[in-house]
């Protein structure tokens, strides 16, 4: 999210004493949370997490794609890209950059399929976060959660219709005998 090579841009600024690369690494993440929250709040989250340092990457990942291991890569690579972009110079800190400059850009288009989004509006936030995903949280049409992509083969999302509602009648009649014992 915070971009490969960050702190080499905006490494050598300084504002007020703090590094040019950590205002820009902040700005980024705020605006990312603005946006954020206007998601998980459409999507029925608490839309607090939007700010939390793990959990909002965590559960923005998890409303794009239904599998808990990607989303705690991205959101633990989020953080370690997060300490490289203030000057940490490591190679797996390098490598953890990278691994989420993809997850990001992979995240960026699930959502749009998630929230029904236009792709170029997920082109736009993938590569302009500080404005793409905000841009993404306050778009005036679509935006109507559809569900998490999911590669478990036995996931609702594989299913026909008519599969859905056989399936989703099944539970309730289930539901119904757990609740007359």
């Amino acid at each position: 999210m915070f971009g490969i090579g960050l702190y080499t841009a905006y490494g050598q600024f300084s504002i007020a004493g703090i590094n040019g690369s950590l205002l820009v690494a902040l700005f980024t993440r705020i605006a990312v949370g603005i946006g954020w929250y206007r998601l998980f709040d459409r999507a029925g989250k608490n839309p607090m997490y939007a700010f939390a340092p793990l959990l909002g990457p965590y559960e923005a990942f998890r409303l794009a794609w239904d599998d808990f291991s990607m989303a705690f890569i991205f959101a633990s690579t989020t953080f370690v890209a997060f300490v490289a972009a203030v000057g940490i110079d490591f190679p797996i800190i390098n490598a953890c950059a990278i691994i989420n400059f993809i997850m990001w850009w992979f995240l960026q288009l699930l959502t749009c399929k998630a929230f029904n989004f236009s792709y170029f509006l997920g082109f736009i936030s993938a590569g302009i976060p500080w404005a793409g995903v905000p841009l993404m949280g306050f778009w005036p049409t679509g935006g109507a959660y559809h569900g998490a992509w999911s590669t478990d083969p036995e996931a609702d999302q594989n299913l026909s219709p008519a599969e859905r509602k056989k399936k989703r009648r099944k539970a309730e009649k289930e539901a119904k005998k757990q609740g007359n014992k």
